[in-house]
């Protein structure tokens, strides 16, 4: 295994794997490279682990991660490219240069207004207040919710099925009544959503589009 030291002003040592399958080993400056091997060989079996599951998840999902296709509301489409035209379905996108990924980007931005427009439906039918929503650019959280009543939703649930966008927008507002995953929490989700539990399923089945722009 091609391992990566990374030497810090961090306190503590971490095994990270990026979603490449590179792994990564982060430690302080003074921590010794006996320790650094040991802690290596007691995790062989969990790296090798996670890395082929990388790998696995990579090799299942690669025209996505190759920009030759791309999820829109839970539907796959094939991206077809001309020139400097790419499309997607009915739709066609003018680019510069050969960013395709950037050209995608931009285009599932300005199309998640459909987010905020859903939030703010879904507030009205079960009497939520919130006091602002943002579409915002996150690697690893779907959405969230601060003590003012904040929402933000990540950009890239567009590229989620619109059950699983209800999902994320209908926890997030039930976070502006209980700041917390206590069980009173859960049963707020659980009251407007009775199958919430499948939902999480389907959303992390698709959470590698996380990875993608």
């Amino acid at each position: 295994m091609n391992i990566t030291i990374k030497r810090s002003r961090r306190k503590s040592v971490a095994i990270k794997i990026d979603e490449k399958g590179n792994i990564y080993f982060l430690c302080p400056n003074k921590f010794a490279t006996k320790n650094i091997n040991k802690i290596l060989e007691e995790k062989k079996e969990w790296i090798q682990k996670t890395v082929n599951k990388v790998v696995e998840k990579r090799n299942k999902f690669e025209p996505y991660y190759n920009y030759n296709k791309i999820i829109f509301l839970g539907d796959s489409y094939e991206i077809k490219q001309t020139k400097n035209l790419i499309k997607i379905g009915d739709t066609t996108l003018k680019f510069r240069g050969n960013n395709i990924k950037n050209a995608l980007k931009k285009w599932l931005i300005k199309q998640s207004v459909y987010l905020s427009e859903r939030l703010e439906y879904l507030a009205k039918i079960y009497n939520f207040s919130y006091k602002s929503t943002t579409i915002i650019s996150a690697r690893k959280k779907w959405g969230s919710c601060d003590n003012y009543k904040n929402i933000r939703l990540n950009f890239r649930l567009i590229m989620l099925s619109k059950d699983c966008i209800d999902y994320v927008c209908i926890h997030e507002l039930c976070h502006t009544q209980y700041m917390n995953h206590s069980k009173n929490f859960w049963n707020c989700v659980k009251n407007i959503m009775p199958n919430y539990k499948d939902i999480q399923n389907k959303i992390k089945e698709n959470s590698f589009v996380l990875e993608l722009f």
